[in-house]
């Protein structure tokens, strides 16, 4: 899979929201690990399958068509535990997907 066609549709399917969420596409699956559990959210991708991380710890290990779908709904997830702070004010701030 190309990873940066990857990174584009995983960036369309996050532009509604507005939180700041960092997310990792990355496309190796021997460094890939390494700098997608630095992010909020990332996958490792190759062989097929894509790792998916959510705050450092795989959750799921899915195939590759159904990598974008399960970014996604992670993100959405944690968007609607992130928007609102500690002050139950909303919380503003676009979505950062980085490639590699």
């Amino acid at each position: 899979m190309d990873v940066y066609k990857l990174a584009d549709d995983v960036t369309k399917g996050l532009e509604h929201l507005t939180v700041p969420l960092r997310v990792a596409v990355m496309g190796c699956v021997v460094n890939g690990p390494g700098e997608a559990r630095e992010a909020d959210l990332g996958v490792a991708s190759g062989n097929g399958k894509g790792q998916i991380f959510v705050k450092g710890e795989v959750i799921k290990t899915v195939p590759e068509d159904q990598i974008v779908e399960t970014l996604l709904e992670q993100a959405n997830l944690m968007a609607e535990d992130m928007e609102l702070d500690e002050n139950g004010q909303p919380v503003e701030g676009a979505p950062v997907v980085t490639a590699g």
